[in-house]
């Protein structure tokens, strides 16, 4: 066994997959965040991937299987420069690179977080493919497309392009960013001494992301009903699978350094 592989140890006993030991001889490359590149990558890739596929699956087969719209789904005005808003959801994926210590703390983390966003993907992929719901509502902003803005219609003929109207939910828009945002702001109390606007950068990105939720409804991206699902399934991912994982750890390492009895 490698000595790479003994350090990993530790982080396979604290809840990481060794799927990600592979992925341990980078930790000390670009500057200490080559193992958390690597694991955000092949999430990302994953992520991708799976989303693509069951996009072309349930728009190549053209089912859906109930209609989630409701009044005020149709009655929400379609507000075209909120693709912009739509479109920070890619701003997410650098951030828990960033906001992980470049520790072994850091690294178990990032890759049980990486662990609970592959759980996601399954899950969301299998209501994709059984519980499939054409997104009824993109035919008010497609209306609009030609009267936009050339370059914010151009934005919107790119995006219609690759996201055809299907895997309406659960929003992984929302889910996705929910778990970013839960464990940046984790790590951002974990780091609160050397971040002197670690308040002011949790607010704001908890602002940005309640905004970016309620873009998949102005966009006429998604159902109102899509948006609450992916809310309600990325916190039950972060609470009864990622977070019990980084608490378990912790637990365990306070009850072994309490000295036993004699």
């Amino acid at each position: 066994m490698t000595d790479d592989n003994c350090d990993y140890e530790d982080l396979h006993a604290g809840g990481a997959w060794r799927l990600w030991s592979p992925l341990y001889s980078l930790r000390d490359h670009l500057r200490g965040y080559g193992f958390h590149f690597a694991v955000m990558i092949i999430i990302s890739t994953a992520g991708i991937l799976g989303y693509h596929s069951t996009l072309l699956f349930a728009d190549g087969r053209g089912v859906t299987t109930w209609d989630p719209t409701s009044t005020w789904d149709t009655a929400l005005p379609a507000m075209p420069w909120t693709v912009l808003v739509y479109l920070t959801l890619y701003l997410y994926l650098p951030l828990p690179i960033l906001s992980a210590g470049r520790s072994n703390r850091g690294r178990r983390e990032l890759a049980i977080l990486g662990q609970g966003m592959l759980l996601l993907f399954l899950i969301s992929y299998a209501f994709f493919v059984f519980m499939p719901a054409e997104v009824s509502v993109r035919t008010q902003m497609e209306a609009l497309v030609p009267t936009m803005h050339p370059q914010l219609g151009r934005i919107f003929e790119i995006v219609y392009l690759i996201d055809r109207p299907w895997n309406s939910w659960p929003s992984l828009h929302v889910s996705q960013s929910l778990l970013i945002a839960l464990f940046v702001q984790r790590w951002l109390t974990l780091r609160a001494a050397e971040l002197p606007l670690h308040r002011f950068s949790s607010c704001a990105m908890w602002i940005a992301w309640i905004v970016l939720s309620l873009s998949i409804l102005t966009t006429k991206q998604h159902f109102i009903w899509d948006m609450l699902s992916g809310g309600l399934l990325g916190a039950l991912i972060w609470w009864s699978y990622i977070l019990p994982r980084f608490e378990q750890r912790a637990t365990s390492r306070q009850t072994s350094s309490v000295p036993s009895s004699a």
